[in-house]
């Protein structure tokens, strides 16, 4: 007997696979989209690990962070929704063993058109796999990103943040 047309059960197993393959492709971008929608301070390196391919990956807030993007070596691949548009005053510091906190103050961006745009916020990692390490004081919290290889750690306060630094270095030295 040979056979013409396809079976209602081939046709069936085929429409089968077919879902399950569109089922897996829209929850996998919704996943995408939802690690976007909950991005703050504390899960912002685990986000951009996610991307980082052995390039430099960049998180660039300007216009008193109204506006993010996520930059590839130095070339923007997305426009992100800035988490912290309600801060009013982010202030970065970074920690000196001899001097406690310091201020640390962020180099201005130029578009294409030589346009000086000022910084409010930025994070990077870089394609040697190291990123960058800094506090972040906002009104509400204090934020200490150490680097990729650990948590972002949060304290009440810039003074809590800098005694438990003091703390780490003082074990160090012992």
């Amino acid at each position: 007997m040979v056979k013409k047309a396809f079976t209602l059960i081939e046709l069936l197993i085929v429409v089968v696979i077919i879902g399950v393959v569109y089922g897996l492709v829209i929850s996998s971008m919704k996943k995408i989209n939802d690690k976007e929608a909950h991005l703050g301070f504390e899960s912002l390196p685990a986000y951009l690990e996610s991307m980082h391919q052995e390039n430099h990956v960049a998180f660039t807030c300007i216009d008193n962070c109204r506006s993010c993007a996520i930059y590839v070596d130095r070339e923007k691949v997305k426009d992100v929704d800035p988490f912290m548009k309600d801060e009013h005053e982010l202030r970065f510091w970074r920690f000196d063993v001899n001097f406690g906190m310091q201020e640390l103050l962020l180099t201005p961006i130029f578009n294409e058109d030589e346009r000086e745009f000022d910084v409010c916020f930025n994070y990077e990692i870089f394609a040697d796999g190291s990123s960058t390490e800094m506090t972040v004081e906002t009104k509400d919290a204090t934020y200490v990103y150490h680097g990729l290889l650990h948590k972002v750690d949060r304290y009440i306060s810039l003074q809590a943040a800098q005694e438990a630094q003091q703390e780490v270095l003082e074990k160090v030295l012992q």
